[in-house]
């Protein structure tokens, strides 16, 4: 009976060690590609699988100020340069928005001068503002006593 609890036993030992990683092979082959490159790049992809493993990364190099200024108004211009090539093809579509707003606007009626409610005439700032039409509208409404 030894002889077949050492037999499972040995089975199961042999289970574990055939067990395949699939982590540590896949750090192994991205180490084997490293191989490929030239020194300078193999040290590159060295610092990234470090980071991919929880190391920091390096910090930025620095950068002096006056430069860094002049990148940035580069940076500027470029965004500005972009910026009138879009509104140049623009113009075209804001014409066509503006003729569409005048049509409404010609399209819209009047605001009646005398609303249903019995209103003549507009209120502006407090006072009772008549056009001329109103005021023959007035007349004209009036029962002759």
């Amino acid at each position: 009976m030894c002889s077949a609890q050492t037999q499972i036993v040995n089975e199961e030992k042999d289970a574990v060690r055939q067990e395949f990683n699939f982590e540590k092979a896949r750090l192994e082959v991205h180490k084997f590609g490293i191989t490929g490159y030239k020194k300078q790049d193999q040290r590159v992809w060295e610092q990234e699988r470090a980071i991919m493993l929880g190391a920091k990364p390096p910090k930025k190099e620095h950068v002096n100020y006056r430069t860094y200024q002049e990148k940035m108004k580069e940076k500027k211009a470029a965004k500005d340069a972009d910026k009138e090539k879009e509104h140049k093809g623009d113009s075209l579509k804001k014409k066509k928005q503006k003729e569409q707003k005048e049509r409404k606007v010609k399209r819209k009626k009047s605001v009646p001068s005398i609303w249903p409610a019995g209103q003549v005439g507009k209120f502006r700032n407090g006072t009772l503002i008549l056009q001329s039409r109103d005021i023959k509208k007035i007349k004209s409404s009036k029962v002759s006593k």
